[in-house]
């Protein structure tokens, strides 16, 4: 005689999201924010990404870096070498480039 197994599972869907802020430079604020929609459309199957860029400018996006207030953050200026020696988990690279005229 066969016996019937029956297994049932239950999953409970959890709604996470991951919340990313970025403030800075206004240099590649147009790209980040154009860029942000193709970026969650992408990930919507994984998680929710909630994704944001505060423009004030490259200083403005150092210091809050620096504080730990966003996830990113972007400047025309490198960091000091102070910069880097109070903060030595802050690492740069280029994300994008851009012409300057005069």
């Amino acid at each position: 005689m066969y016996r019937l197994l029956m297994l049932l599972i239950v999953t409970n869907y959890v709604s996470a999201y991951i919340q990313l802020l970025g403030a800075g430079a206004t240099v590649p604020a147009d790209v980040f924010i154009a860029s942000m929609a193709a970026y969650r459309s992408l990930r919507s199957p994984f998680v929710d990404a909630r994704l944001s860029y505060n423009v004030q400018g490259s200083g403005f996006g150092k210091r809050a870096i620096a504080a730990r207030t966003v996830s990113y953050a972007a400047t025309e200026s490198l960091l000091s070498y102070a910069e880097y020696d109070e903060n030595p988990d802050l690492q740069m690279f280029p994300a994008l480039a851009g012409s300057a005229s005069r």
